[in-house]
């Protein structure tokens, strides 16, 4: 059973990966949303120096849609304020100095693909700012906003009205793909995969460099998990993000989905890891939940091949202590299967 890890503000200490290894992680994950080059090779030093074969994986960003870079101040939002949302290009015109108190928020994407796009509502931090569509006029979405907030760039977006089908990597996932070849990690996941050329283009690119990398498949939209079949023939491991799969599917939906997913996955006797939402209540230093622990229960009983811990152990008040529990409720319903056997 792998337990993924992801490294970030409150794990980069090497005391704390060492602790991390040494009570169960095998897996340390690298979130390519916040990439940080000094950062990130400082983790894969230590690691190495505590555990030679320890794995790494590099997460990559994928067709996310995020705010852009590009936005020139970081916003704090507030209830039933109204928000600006639009593409690049058109931010990138705009003077924003002329602007004055009105917010324009540019996301990753072109102003064309908005004006084609029925919007209804955007959500942002795994759906806990959310924001209702007011209107949408020459390709900018006025929003209201419903649970504010901090926005700043690189933050990743739900607008579930708007598809990608473009399976082209992106600047940022060619780059971070390169850097992980050179660093000689061991896993390369590609997010918000929907399609089997979001993985083929990846493995491509891998063949030209004359390199060997594993590929895991995120998936997190109901497209992706309605394809799974054909991403399934190209990888032989699938992470469920059920972060953005709550708000992209509706949390009532999610529940479903991820249902099917595994069962499709474990028919194929292919891997599948549950991501996110899993220890929150840790995450902010308090105790597991009793819905959190049934939550891990049945996924074991699903026969799983592990869990990946985001924001519990990147940015959680006590991350050595949700891995330990974690780990703990892994070996205490597996002993409790088994003796059933």
């Amino acid at each position: 059973m792998n337990i993924i890890a992801t490294i970030g503000p409150k794990s980069m200490n090497k005391w704390v990966i060492k602790e991390l290894i040494e009570n169960g992680v095998n897996i340390l994950r690298l979130n390519c949303s916040h990439f940080n080059k000094e950062e990130f090779e400082t983790v894969i030093r230590y690691s190495r120096d505590i555990k030679s074969d320890v794995h790494i994986l590099v997460d990559l960003s994928g067709k996310k849609i995020r705010i852009s870079k590009n936005l020139k101040y970081i916003y704090k939002v507030y209830n039933n304020q109204e928000v600006y949302f639009c593409g690049e290009d058109y931010y990138n015109k705009l003077n924003i100095k002329e602007l004055k108190d009105k917010k324009y928020i540019p996301i990753n994407i072109e102003t064309e693909k908005i004006n084609k796009s029925n919007i209804y509502s955007i959500s942002m931090k795994d759906n806990t700012m959310k924001f209702e569509v007011v209107n949408k006029k020459d390709g900018v979405v006025r929003a209201k906003v419903l649970n504010g907030g901090i926005i700043r760039g690189g933050k990743g977006c739900n607008i579930s009205e708007i598809y990608d089908n473009n399976s082209n990597l992106s600047k940022n996932d060619i780059e971070n793909i390169t850097w992980a070849l050179e660093n000689n990690l061991d896993i390369i996941c590609q997010s918000f995969v929907e399609e089997k050329d979001d993985i083929e283009i990846i493995r491509n690119l891998i063949k030209e460099r004359n390199k060997y990398c594993d590929i895991w498949a995120k998936v997190e939209t109901p497209v992706g998990i309605n394809n799974l079949n054909e991403i399934l023939e190209t990888v032989d491991t699938v992470v469920i993000g059920r972060g953005d799969l709550v708000p992209e599917a509706g949390v009532l939906n999610s529940i479903n989905l991820q249902e099917k997913a595994i069962k499709v996955i474990k028919e194929k006797n292919k891997k599948v890891i549950i991501a996110t939402h899993l220890l929150n209540s840790m995450k902010n230093g308090y105790l597991a939940t009793l819905p959190e622990i049934e939550s891990i229960y049945k996924f074991i009983n699903y026969e799983v091949d592990g869990f990946l811990l985001a924001g519990e152990t990147s940015i959680g008040k006590a991350p050595i202590q949700t891995v330990k529990f974690l780990k703990n409720a892994i070996d205490y319903y597996n002993v409790k299967e088994e003796s059933h056997e």
